[in-house]
C-alpha cells in the first residue's frame, strides 16, 4: 500500500487526533481518549514501517491491526466495567484483578507486547531486512563527515 501521496494528510490527522486526545482526558472523557490515542499509535506506527512510502498490507494486516483491535477492546471492556462497579467491589475478580483492570492487563500489556513481538519477529524482512539495515549504516557512514 504506497502512503507517500498521503504522508502529509496523515501527519496532519496525528496532530488533530493529538489535540482530541488531549481535550478528551482533560475533559473526563478517558475511554474516548484512550480509544483515540490508539488511532494516534497507529498512524504513527504506519509511518514508521513505510520503506520508501510503501507499507507491506502483510504486516499492516498483522501484527499492526491486531494490535490496535486489542488495545480498543481493552479500553473499550476495562471502562464498561468501570461504570458498571463505579465506586463498588465486585463480588468476582479475574484472576485476581478487578475486571475493569483485567482487559488491560491481558490485552493491553501482554497481548499487545506479544502481539507486536511477534509480528515484528515473524515479518521482520517487512519492516527491517538485512539490505535495509546496510543501506542504513551506509548512509550513517557517508554522514560522518558532514556537520
Amino acid at each position: 500500500m504506497n502512503i507517500s501521496k498521503h504522508r502529509d494528510l496523515i501527519v496532519g490527522l496525528i496532530a488533530v487526533l493529538w489535540f482530541v486526545c488531549i481535550v478528551t482526558g482533560t475533559s473526563g472523557h478517558f475511554v474516548i481518549g484512550m480509544c483515540v490515542g490508539v488511532g494516534l499509535m497507529f498512524l504513527h506506527m504506519v509511518l514508521g514501517v513505510a520503506k520508501n512510502g510503501i507499507v507491506s498490507k502483510k504486516f499492516l494486516f498483522y501484527p499492526l491491526l491486531i494490535w490496535a483491535a486489542l488495545w480498543l477492546v481493552s479500553f473499550i471492556t476495562s471502562g464498561y466495567y468501570a461504570t458498571l462497579f463505579g465506586n463498588e467491589m465486585p463480588t468476582f475478580t479475574v484472576f485476581g484483578f478487578h475486571p475493569s483492570f483485567a482487559p488491560t492487563i491481558f490485552l493491553y500489556w501482554i497481548g499487545g507486547m506479544l502481539t507486536l513481538n511477534l509480528g515484528l519477529y515473524l515479518c521482520q524482512d517487512e519492516w527491517l531486512s538485512e539490505k535495509d539495515w546496510e543501506d542504513f549504516i551506509n548512509k550513517v557512514d557517508s554522514l560522518k563527515g558532514v556537520k
